[in-house]
């Protein structure tokens, strides 16, 4: 047998030993636990049972999982694609900064109608339009 719970009130785990609120499961189901855990979902204590979840369904509050609404795990899902997505941006304006820097030192057209610092601007100001939206 194998006991999960909380000793200190805010790390949860497995443990040999039963304990003050600990809770009881077979051998079984935590080798099932565990496995589910690396596959990339997370165990929780959920109504007084621990399972194994994915992190989209699940939202911690006030100190207690809670099961998200389906469009509540869309938002969730798509927020962190938005962060995900305004660090992309972030890092690709940083290096469009360094070309720009360059540009300016070499003021060489790029094709017959459009310098380098043009173009480099322009970039930047399309993944400002796009991260100015994302900020929406």
């Amino acid at each position: 047998m194998k006991y999960f719970g909380t000793k200190n009130n805010k790390d949860y785990g497995f443990y040999e030993e039963k304990f003050d609120n600990s809770i009881e499961i077979t051998d079984e189901y935590w080798a099932e636990l565990l496995k589910e855990q690396s596959n990339g979902k997370m165990i929780i204590l959920y109504e007084g049972n621990v399972i194994a979840v994915n992190e989209m369904e699940y939202e911690k509050k006030n100190g207690i999982w809670e099961k998200l609404t389906k469009e509540n795990a869309e938002i969730k899902q798509l927020n962190i694609q938005n962060a995900i997505r305004k660090n992309e941006i972030l890092a690709e304006m940083e290096e469009i900064d360094k070309k720009r820097i360059r540009a300016l030192a070499e003021p060489v057209l790029k094709d017959d109608e459009i310098t380098w610092l043009e173009y480099y601007n322009n970039q930047i100001q399309t993944l400002r339009n796009e991260l100015n939206q994302l900020n929406t």
